[in-house]
């Protein structure tokens, strides 16, 4: 299954960092933390598949499975995710 980092770098091959914060009105740094906790957060990866063309409830969804803590309740989110085939 892709994670919202996958979405992350899809994004930035199209346009700079710096231009998709401008155009969200979000700071830059937006960008770095999610690299550095390993995902994006629900409203970023909402705006970013938007933007691209991509499906945002499937991202949104995915994004809500990464916050989650680890345990049974994320592994059924996750399976749910990987039957649906969204």
């Amino acid at each position: 299954m892709l994670g919202t980092l996958d979405l992350l770098d899809k994004a930035l091959k199209i346009k700079p960092a710096n231009q998709w914060a401008k155009q969200l009105g979000i700071t830059r740094s937006a960008f770095s933390k999610a690299k550095e906790r390993g995902r994006v957060s629900p409203s970023l990866t909402h705006a970013l598949a938007t933007d691209i063309g991509a499906d945002p409830i499937y991202w949104t969804a995915i994004a809500a499975t990464e916050a989650e803590p680890e345990g049974p309740l994320k592994q059924r989110m996750k399976k749910a995710l990987i039957r649906s085939n969204l």
